[in-house]
């Protein structure tokens, strides 16, 4: 069967005070042919943002790109305080509940990065929490003869497999294109293209469409691999992610995702009770000036 590809997406930008600026996709116009994928922005950051927050039943995942001027500095209930500096991932499996902020490790340093939400089947949303943290020194790197770079974030690409292992499979590619990239996709898979400099045109058996900066596609794929082609005009920078949608039903709300109402109830439960642990506040001269 062949796949199902959406429309062309673009990012719509907004402003969220003077220390936050996101490229946000709507997901909705991607339909669930990116699942599980159910929340993308592409961030800058100056400053202190968001007070600490609590996540279940998703990972909630942050990249640093390898251009960011500054690094992230993330704190959860877990016990962690970990800088994520350029080029570094952090996954951090919210299971059952666990509570995090994240900020510019120094100030006047942007923080240039990807802010990523991915679902889980119901079976994983009640584990302990964990983080994973990958450094950029250990994200293995493929440069095929054609001169196209691949980091491999998560999953594996042309023997290369990365050291984080979500619960469930998915793959994170930062591709740095100079000629066409090929890679197999597996059956039954979703996958997203996103563009962040440059222009290139997707290629499947289902047709091909043309991606410019901020802009993304999604496809599903049948129940057979599918060769994907991606062709850059000249240099380009993007994005491929792929997982595989759970197909249960969605119960969302703020930084709860479940499978019912019910499970959104006993989540906020938890939140309340003090089950996903405790983060302090951090002083705002503290969290501003820190160097980590």
């Amino acid at each position: 069967m062949n796949a199902r590809i959406s429309p062309v997406v673009k990012a719509a930008k907004f402003n969220h005070g003077a220390n936050f600026s996101v490229q946000r996709l709507d997901l909705e116009r991607l339909g669930d042919l990116v699942y599980p994928v159910v929340g993308f922005d592409h961030f800058e950051i100056a400053g202190p943002t968001f007070a600490p927050h609590p996540h279940a039943g998703f990972s909630a995942v942050s990249y640093v790109f390898d251009d960011s001027p500054g690094a992230l500095r993330n704190r959860d209930s877990l016990g962690h305080d970990v800088l994520v500096e350029p080029g570094d991932l952090l996954w951090t499996q919210a299971g059952n509940g666990v509570i995090h902020d994240e900020f510019p490790a120094k100030r006047g340093k942007v923080v240039h990065g990807l802010q990523l939400f991915v679902n889980v089947g119901r079976n994983n949303k009640h584990l302990a929490p964990q983080m994973f943290h990958a450094h950029v020194s250990d994200i293995p790197v493929f440069v095929d003869p054609r001169g196209n770079q691949t980091k491999v974030l998560t999953g594996s690409y042309a023997g290369m497999v990365s050291r984080i292992e979500p619960v469930e499979p998915f793959d994170l590619f930062d591709l740095d294109l100079r000629s066409q990239w090929d890679w197999q996709v597996a059956p039954g898979r979703s996958l997203m293209v996103y563009v962040l400099e440059g222009h290139v045109k997707v290629s499947t058996s289902s047709g091909t469409h043309a991606l410019d900066r901020n802009e993304a596609i999604g496809l599903r794929n049948g129940d057979a691999s599918l060769e994907l082609s991606i062709s850059p005009a000249e240099r380009a920078h993007l994005l491929v992610l792929s997982g595989t949608d759970p197909q249960e039903p969605l119960a969302i709300y703020g930084p709860f995702i479940m499978n019912t109402q019910r499970e959104l109830e006993q989540a906020f439960d938890r939140y309340r009770n003090g089950d996903m642990g405790r983060l302090t506040p951090l002083a705002a001269a503290e969290a501003e000036f820190s160097t980590f």
